[in-house]
């Protein structure tokens, strides 16, 4: 049944009595939604889902931390139609936690793990695979490589992820989740603010943001959001600079057409870390001190990223919508901004200390990439009900210019790692191809477009099937090495959902879905083997109560990858003339990841918010080309078992304008193998608190401490290698906030 938007009004009455705690919530939501205090609804009417009443701040129509609302999905708003999870995390919630970035962002997300390829590089993995894309107000971004930068978060007003494969989104990619940054946007009266953040290890961070009409109509508006955040880290000598400048301006240019424009700089200058600290020989941690830099103080790792952004929005008087939007991002290396030291074992030492260094300098590394999409979406009547449709087109191209450099810079042998000061220990060498050796990378070039439509079938009140199949064509070029080129034609990705209102309240639904990955591995013909295609199996229940105050959703799902290529031992070695040194390749490989995940957010009882989420997740090789890997997890690192809890409460009376908060950050055991060596980490837990205190509608200071216990533990391990990242100590941010 096509449903509107929801109810949009000045103020949020208190919502329906509650007379049950969390623990009764959980039972409600299993029982269908049916509280104390609420009234089933009659026969028939079981579809008449609730109208939320929001205080909308900013642009968002979310209050609090929970989010009905999201764009991730392409025409659906509203999340208990999606059938897959979506979490949304809240303008809120950001503030409450100060996760001034995404890297500080996707380590609260429930679910998702974080991986260091180095400090400036890093990866985050949903259900046993690396998430490898971004959106930026539904536009598809590469954030692969090293002039990345983690976006900030003061530009947006919320985030949404889906998880699970998402090619009907964005074409190709694991089945792991869709990460939507939203932006903020100018409103239609003025308002500004600014917080002024200080922190452990001299964080220093101010904000502005001022939004306001730019005509008496208010027609035209605008909105600037600027950041300036300096930093040092735990680590002796690490530092990082960041400037952030966001404009959007947004014009009605008649009463249904919407253009907005904006334009974002991102500048950071980091000394960074390439690569960090290493096991004992036999794989054990060292348990060097947490304060400890391999590195040097004039390392750096400078960049910056820009993006445009023009869209175009015309409503139809029927219902329809159509979007349009275009979109450049550049990300870019500094002039020689690339200056790394590095780490190498001595080879055959039997001392696990001794290491030699090296430096290299690298410049031109820059990712050009522009986006289109058009989209429309609106409703239709056949067989006497009302039903929706959303079709589109997209476009991603990402033009990458090759790094050239030196490297063994320098040279440093025989270091005593346990004596390295990284002020002194190593001169500055002098970039030039004297003494050292030169290393230049070609350019390529990656093209995807697609096409797509969904329909949502609404066959009763409360029974509603989603069908949709995109078209995608992908093209991977390097133009100074043509034999290394190869493209999938018409690739289709199908999807398949059902909703069922159960009630009011909750919603029962299941899908199908699909993504592919490309991969250039030939067979014994001389054919580039099929994509890598992941199939997406969900199932679950998602639901609101309290007048949409709270969201929560139980979801079983199952990931089989099919299609990975293996070597072809059945064939000729060598495989000429495609691989003189080897076998040619068969699409033998399989992986399975399986699991639940429990997740709830929005207001379990008056004033107070919870955001958390609890997952079980479990991977393994069904089949590969390494016979040891089947069986096996697809990456032991990663828990099975992993939780995200965070809630703040509020109280009236003679605590008036206090807010107090806490939560924790916990995982099963895990493990990394290397060979015969095996690393293991134990469970373990950290737990972070806040409180603030509103001294007026205007001003507002809060403190934030992370990791109150002080738990020392791995973000990330490795038996062999200099990849063992210590996560952060106990760190303090105290935040002063105004709002005008």
């Amino acid at each position: 049944m096509y449903r509107p938007h929801a109810e949009v009004v000045p103020s949020f009455p208190f919502p329906l009595r509650r007379t049950a705690g969390a623990a009764m919530l959980c039972t409600a939501f299993v029982l269908h939604g049916v509280h104390a205090g609420e009234v089933e609804p009659a026969a028939g009417n079981v579809a008449e889902r609730p109208v939320a009443t929001v205080t909308v701040t900013g642009t968002t129509a979310n209050d609090g931390f929970a989010g009905r609302n999201a764009s991730v999905f392409k025409g659906i708003d509203d999340v208990r139609d999606v059938p897959q999870p979506v979490t949304v995390l809240t303008r809120q919630f950001l503030d409450d936690r100060v996760l001034p970035d995404l890297h500080d962002v996707m380590r609260n997300l429930p679910g998702v793990t974080v991986d260091y390829t180095d400090s400036e590089r890093v990866n985050y993995f949903s259900r046993g695979y690396q998430i490898d894309a971004l959106q930026v107000d539904g536009l598809t971004i590469n954030q692969a490589g090293t002039m990345f930068v983690q976006p900030d978060t003061a530009v947006l007003d919320r985030i949404e992820v889906l998880r699970g494969a998402s090619g009907m989104l964005r074409g190709s990619g694991n089945p792991s989740a869709a990460v939507n940054l939203v932006r903020k946007r100018p409103t239609r009266t003025f308002q500004a603010s600014a917080a002024a953040i200080v922190g452990s290890w001299d964080r220093r961070r101010i904000e502005a943001d001022v939004s306001s009409p730019l005509n008496a109509a208010g027609t035209v508006r605008g909105r600037v959001v600027a950041v300036k955040d300096k930093k040092e880290f735990f680590q002796e000598a690490r530092k990082e600079d960041r400037e952030v400048l966001y404009a959007v301006v947004e014009a009605d240019l008649t009463p249904t057409t919407t253009l907005t424009a904006s334009l974002q700089h991102t500048d950071l200058d980091a000394t960074g870390a390439w690569g960090n600290l290493p096991s004992h020989i036999d794989g054990r941690s060292l348990n060097l001190p947490r304060s400890t830099y391999l590195g040097t103080v004039w390392n750096r790792w400078n960049r910056y990223n820009d993006q445009a952004l023009l869209e175009l929005n015309q409503a139809f008087g029927n219902g329809w919508n159509v979007k349009a939007s275009a979109a450049y991002t550049g990300l870019k290396i500094k002039p020689w901004g690339f200056l790394q030291s590095y780490f190498t074992r001595r080879a055959g030492a039997t001392n696990p200390y001794l290491f030699d260094v090296s430096t290299s300098a690298y410049t031109g590394d820059t990712s050009n990439q522009r986006a289109f999409s058009v989209v429309a979406d609106g409703p239709f009547e056949a067989f006497g009900r009302k039903h929706t449709l959303v079709v589109g087109a997209e476009s991603l191209d990402v033009d990458t210019i090759g790094t050239r450099g030196y490297y063994n810079l320098g040279p440093v042998s025989n270091v005593d790692i346990r004596t390295w000061n990284p002020y002194t220990s190593a001169p500055q060498p002098a970039i030039t191809a004297v003494g050292s050796t030169a290393y230049s990378s070609p350019g390529n070039q990656t093209s995807q477009r697609g096409v797509y439509a969904t329909t949502r079938l609404s066959l009763t009140d409360p029974l509603a099937v989603l069908l949709g199949a995109r078209l995608s064509w992908w093209e991977y070029e390097v133009p100074t090495a043509p034999a290394g080129n190869y493209k999938i034609k018409r690739q289709t990705t199908p999807y398949a959902g059902v909703t069922y209102d159960l009630n009011k309240r909750v919603t029962a639904y299941a899908s199908y879905t699909e993504i592919f990955t490309p991969q250039n591995f030939k067979d014994a013909g001389g054919n580039i083997l099929k994509p890598v295609e992941g199939k997406d199996y969900e199932a679950g229940l998602k639901g609101e109560f309290f007048g949409g105050r709270l969201t929560g959703s139980l979801s079983a799902f199952r990931i089989d990858n099919e299609g990975k290529a293996t070597q072809d031992l059945a064939g000729a070695n060598p495989c000429r003339p495609w691989y003189p040194t080897g076998y040619c390749y068969i699409d033998g490989g399989r992986q399975r990841s399986q699991g639940w995940e429990l997740e709830m957010s929005g207001e379990v009882w008056p004033g107070v918010e919870l955001q958390g989420g609890f997952t079980n997740t479990q991977t393994k090789y069904l089949s590969d080309g390494t016979a040891s890997n089947v069986g096996q997890p697809l990456r032991s690192i990663d828990p099975k078992h992993l939780l995200r809890v965070f809630a703040t409460w509020r109280p009236d009376g003679m605590l008036t304008g206090w807010t107090f908060g806490g939560g924790v950050q916990a995982q099963s055991d895990s493990y990394v193998r290397a060979g015969a060596l095996t690393s293991t980490q134990g469970a373990y837990a950290v737990f972070n608190a806040m409180a603030g205190y509103r001294f007026n509608p205007t001003w507002s200071m809060q403190a934030n401490i992370n990791n109150l216990a002080d738990k020392v533990y791995y973000a990330k391990y490795a038996p062999t290698g200099i990849s063992n990242y210590y996560g952060d100590p106990r760190n303090v941010l105290v935040s002063l906030r105004a709002k005008f």
